[in-house]
């Protein structure tokens, strides 16, 4: 059974209900304070979600109720009857009971409470779930909350387990995390709260509190937990729960679609093994669209990076180097046409190589729902990814059709293939763009890296594919002054801001090109160098000669070259030498280096 919780949502319960439903969610878990607003009575509630389609899973959460003594216990008493008569009167199935917090709470006489609480909800026909929290006063950890249940010994009394309270007192360990579910029976387990996590590196009782996040959004493996339950036979409801305020500003039926992608992601990977699969190779096409001087600003870029026209169809040309082929949209129509209406001069689509186009199309089915169209003059297939940004999948390296005509010059020469795409994402849009990626394409994604701007902090997310043929930056930004967020104010909800280009010989590239085409690194840049490396002066010299960056992990090193931006997009010229990352000790650095030349041409503006 898929499940998502009220919680996760935003709006009011008629909306959740309606938008769990509409996406395939068989049941429903509804938190107390969501029938507050509720138009109707608590005895409406089962029957709206009947009508829409859903059954009402549980009711959600009792809380502080064993252990007590004297008045507090009694209170807890009362508290429980009236939680149970609210779960029948909702049409709900199960109360969840979450482990004890309160600090004048003991574990002598809980287990008495516990049989207590099951005999009242036998009564009523209901059963209760007992979930251990990070923050529990006595149960803190899953083994201890199934101990409970054991020794509770009540059929309608079982255990939820929630993914990010296990790996909290699995110390971040999936061996033990795992060694924990393998020693609990199946028929124990009622629920499985399923949740993902951004960092493992902060404290479990604030994860748990307010940054849960979809499967697939975060770094925990949920995905072998998953795959666990399913191999020792688990059959129960399977239940997504976040508490996130990031998630939670997206409409309903966007979450509900996410919530969904991510159980598909889930089911994907534990089956990949026996299954074949599409991957993405590579990027490949890169449609620009722009008017006027902006065009002439793309043309006169891509011919100071080696590029050369060789195709023509009307108002698109293409510009060619190595593997990589360069659109410039110039139409008046269109779908190019339009995002540069909304967004100015930008990159207007991104292609990606596939490995089996089938495959990947059966894929896009089912993680994305929507068929996808054909982008004409290219041939190719189209898909509308986050944001309402565009994407091109190709079955192998693009070759110009019959409705382009050669322009006679050969492909330009040193640029080799398109080493990675940098995506910036309105803040709420941030996360829902990670998952549809990792999804869509199977990309494995990075732990979340926050980037110094000088105005702010921009959050990272890398995702590549398995053979790191294609790697993706997500970027979002809070911060109204970054450049990030200066770049989505004015450029849309998911552009692209830049794309890196892979060369064998950067320093010759730096040297032809034109001072006004690079950006400009601070100078103390190369005094800062010489600090974190043990480079020779006359290297550095020449690095600070062709304005280029460096960084260096186990693996090698890594040299950077920026163009100048055209409406906030700019090109990354990149030389790996062994090196795996995408170097982010240099982006606070570029980030100045940029900003600066943002605020002088708002000053000239000014004038």
């Amino acid at each position: 059974m898929r499940a998502i919780s009220s919680i996760s949502f935003s709006g009011q319960l008629e909306d959740k209900i309606t938008a769990a439903a509409d996406n395939g969610f068989t049941a429903i878990e509804i938190f107390r304070e969501d029938i507050i607003g509720f138009d109707g009575t608590p005895d409406d509630i089962g029957d709206f979600a009947r009508e829409a389609g859903i059954r009402v899973l549980s009711l959600q959460s009792l809380r502080d109720f064993e252990g007590l003594t004297g008045p507090a216990r009694i209170e807890a008493l009362a508290r429980a009857e009236k939680f149970l008569e609210l779960a029948q009167r909702i049409g709900a199935e199960m109360l969840i009971l979450c482990a004890n917090t309160r600090p004048d709470s003991s574990a002598e006489g809980a287990l008495e409470d516990l049989r207590l609480l099951a005999d009242m909800a036998a009564a009523r026909g209901l059963k209760v779930g007992y979930e251990a929290l990070a923050s529990s006063r006595h149960i803190t950890s899953v083994a201890a909350a199934h101990a409970a249940v054991k020794a509770v010994g009540r059929k309608n009394f079982g255990l939820v387990i929630g993914t990010v309270h296990l790996f909290a007192s699995a110390s971040g360990s999936l061996e033990d995390a795992l060694a924990t579910l393998r020693e609990i029976e199946p028929g124990d387990i009622f629920l499985v709260h399923l949740a993902d996590t951004p960092t493992t590196r902060i404290d479990p009782a604030l994860i748990a509190a307010s940054f849960r996040l979809f499967p697939g959004q975060g770094s925990l493996p949920v995905a072998a937990l998953y795959s666990q339950l399913i191999v020792q036979g688990f059959e129960g409801p399977l239940s997504i729960e976040t508490f996130n305020d990031q998630i939670r500003s997206l409409p309903a039926t966007r979450i509900a679609e996410d919530a969904m992608r991510a159980f598909h992601l889930l089911e994907e990977t534990h089956a990949r093994a026996a299954n074949p699969r599409s991957d993405v190779r590579a990027p490949g096409l890169i449609e620009f669209t722009a008017q006027g001087e902006d065009a002439e600003d793309f043309i006169r870029l891509f011919t100071a990076l080696g590029f050369a026209k060789t195709h023509e169809n009307g108002a698109i040309s293409l510009w060619q180097q190595g593997q990589i082929t360069l659109a410039l949209n110039t139409t008046t129509q269109g779908l190019a046409h339009s995002i540069y209406l909304v967004q100015g001069a930008s990159v207007s689509g991104i292609g990606l190589v596939v490995d089996d186009m089938p495959l990947m199309l059966d894929r896009i089915g089912l993680f994305h729902g929507e068929a996808v169209d054909l982008a004409e003059p290219y041939g190719l297939a189209r898909l509308r990814g986050p944001g309402g940004s565009v994407l091109f999948l190709q079955p192998g390296a693009y070759t110009p059709g019959a409705d382009f005509s050669a322009t006679g010059a050969a492909p330009g020469t040193g640029l080799t293939h398109i080493d990675h795409v940098a995506q910036a994402l309105q803040p709420n849009l941030f996360l829902s763009g990670l998952l549809f990626y990792r999804a869509t394409f199977d990309l494995r994604a990075h732990e979340l890296r926050d980037v110094l701007d000088p105005h702010g902090t921009v959050h990272s997310r890398t995702l590549v594919s398995d053979d790191a043929a294609f790697r993706l930056s997500l970027n979002a930004s809070f911060g109204a002054g970054t450049t990030t967020q200066r770049f989505l104010g004015k450029s849309g909800f998911a552009p692209v801001h830049h794309i890196a280009l892979a060369s064998d010989d950067i320093f010759g590239l730096a040297a032809r090109m034109a001072p006004q085409d690079v950006l400009t690194v601070p100078a103390n840049y190369y005094e800062d160098l010489a600090l974190r490396f043990d480079l020779a002066p006359d290297f550095i010299a020449r690095l600070r000669e062709g304005n280029l960056m460096y960084d260096r992990d186990e693996k090698g090193t890594y040299l950077q070259l920026y163009t100048r931006a055209i409406n906030g997009f700019f090109f990354e010229v990149v030389e790996r030498r062994g090196y795996t990352g995408m170097g982010a000790a240099n982006a606070p650095v570029r980030m100045l280096a940029q900003l600066r030349e943002i605020e002088a041409e708002e000053a000239l503006n000014l004038l």
